[in-house]
């Protein structure tokens, strides 16, 4: 498995505080089956606004700690960028993308997408940059009304659910969410959002869940095949599920691999 939004590296944001903390996570990552992570520090101007050579520095510390302590875990570089007008010129100065690939992590305000949000997504894309909103199910305008999601995948736009979600861990009402796009495939990515704060279970126990209420291919797409794509930089099918509700029972078809373009 591949978590592709995590928190871990020390002392750049609101996640680990310290390298005790981040070797723990990691260790635990490795132990539950995850063998890759992407290092997405927030970057956010005005709040969180490292220099590359600072990432680069702690990022290095953190690789050679795990090195150092035999941790089969591969850490990638990454970000988790604030989407505000003119940000494509930061992504491309400090290359803020997701494993040095064309795929940007970005989020927004939780409470209402800005009236500018669109406008600054056609920039990424016109860019060659593949976008991808970050804790999706989260979003207020997305809770009251689970399509826009889906009017963000017609807009070229892949969609990053965290685990905790899925489980129950911001509420009923982002769970209720978050299942929604679940069924109706309206995901790309499972990943944690880790923070080091707290247990990292939640993202093998929201895997096993899908697994048992949708099935193992959709688990290993999110979670595997689509991750994979995103540090192979392939690009990922927008619309990989199809859906067909005959007696209004919902039967699912996946086909993993037209995930991966193949």
């Amino acid at each position: 498995m591949i978590d592709c939004h995590t928190h871990i590296i020390p002392g750049l944001d609101d996640g680990s505080k310290g390298m005790e903390s981040s070797i723990e996570a990691i260790r635990r990552m490795a132990e539950g089956g995850v063998s890759a992570v992407i290092c997405t520090s927030h970057y956010m101007t005005g709040l969180y606004k490292f220099s590359a050579e600072e990432y680069q520095a702690k990022f290095r510390e953190l690789e050679q700690e795990v090195k150092h302590q035999s941790i089969p875990v591969t850490l990638y570089p990454g970000a988790e960028v604030f989407l505000t007008a003119g940000i494509v010129e930061d992504i491309k100065k400090y290359n803020l993308t997701l494993a040095g690939s064309h795929y940007v992590l970005f989020e927004t305000d939780l409470n209402s997408f800005p009236a500018d949000m669109q406008k600054n997504i056609f920039e990424l894309l016109r860019e060659g940059f593949r976008p991808v909103l970050a804790h999706a199910e989260r979003y207020v305008p997305v809770m009251m009304k689970s399509h826009e999601a889906q009017e963000m995948i017609t807009r070229s736009v892949y969609i990053q659910m965290s685990a905790a979600s899925v489980v129950g861990g911001y509420g009923e009402k982002v769970k209720q969410t978050a299942w929604k796009l679940l069924n109706n495939g309206w995901v790309h990515i499972l990943a944690s959002d880790y923070h080091a704060h707290t247990s990292y279970g939640a993202f093998f126990e929201a895997r096993d869940k899908i697994i048992k209420h949708i099935d193992k291919d959709m688990a290993d797409i999110l979670t595997i095949n689509h991750p994979q794509a995103v540090i192979d930089d392939e690009k990922i099918e927008l619309e990989y599920v199809y859906i067909q509700n005959p007696h209004h029972h919902k039967h699912h078809h996946h086909n993993p691999l037209h995930g991966l373009g193949l």
